[in-house]
């Protein structure tokens, strides 16, 4: 139950990457991460990419692909993947304005990723919980309108809770359908005041918007003792030790403390 594997984002490292791909993934092999979720793949080959993998002994989980850029080329897009060896592919900015028939299209795209052995992923920010129809979320509209062949969820404990959502729903709801968890930590005196908090990000909030930050995972007010029994009935594969800024930190510091933190706190859950 608790042989799940651990991802780095490269979100948080996107300006390093872009200097020196090669160099992070060194760096993350080091800090003993024991696979990557790509953002981009900052100019290189799909076999380039694969390279620097096998040299670090790092897994690709996945990578995240805007819909639009699937749907236009789904056959050139996969087979990239393919080569690189990410068994899983996000789909970002899904259009919500008539999901029956983007639930039609997402079978036809879900379809032809299993032919490449890879699954779809929906990643949620907080847009996603902040934006309802019906009195219904959006990432709930999206999941109820999908089947859990065609679309995984890959919820994002700390934009869940920071959109106003309930993560320990969202787990329970869903917990056929979430091979990859984020666990992204962050702070706030106050949820109610934070908004749209990328309103002011890269900034931290100020008293008004609840002194927002995100935190390394362990070190902020997401309740992850609470939640990790939700999630590890999901049986995911994969932990994504996910903050998108570091701010004056070091990143690599921030990484490690995450990756700690949840390698402890798994030692301390009972067997199943």
């Amino acid at each position: 139950m608790k042989n799940i594997r651990m991802a780095s984002p490269l979100y948080i490292l996107r300006e390093e990457c872009a200097r020196d791909l090669d160099a992070v993934l060194c760096r993350l092999s080091q800090l003993g991460f024991d696979g990557i979720e790509f953002l981009g793949f900052f100019g290189h080959s799909a076999e380039e990419v694969r390279q620097m993998l096998d040299r670090y002994h790092l897994q690709a989980l996945g990578n995240h692909v805007p819909y639009a850029e699937l749907t236009a080329d789904p056959e050139g897009v996969l087979a990239f993947h393919q080569t690189v060896g990410c068994t899983y592919l996000t789909v970002a900015d899904i259009p919500f304005d008539d999901l029956t028939a983007l639930s039609g299209r997402l079978d036809e795209l879900a379809q032809k990723a299993g032919e490449h052995g890879i699954r779809l992923l929906y990643h949620n920010h907080d847009q996603e919980l902040i934006e309802k129809a019906d009195g219904q979320e959006n990432l709930a509209r999206l999941m109820d309108a999908t089947s859990a062949k065609t679309l995984a969820l890959e919820p994002d404990l700390g934009w869940i809770e920071i959109g106003g959502g309930d993560a320990a729903w969202y787990l329970t709801r869903y917990a056929d359908r979430c091979p990859v968890i984020h666990l992204k930590d962050y702070y706030a005196s106050d949820r109610s005041l934070l908004g749209r908090v990328r309103e002011f990000v890269p900034q931290r909030g100020t008293v008004e918007r609840g002194h927002f930050e995100f935190r390394p995972t362990g070190y902020g007010v997401l309740n992850l003792p609470r939640l990790m029994p939700l999630c590890l009935r999901c049986q995911p594969e994969w932990f994504v030790m996910d903050h998108d800024l570091a701010y004056e930190r070091d990143i690599y510091s921030d990484l490690k403390l995450s990756l700690d933190y949840v390698r402890g706190l798994l030692s301390l859950m009972p067997e199943a």
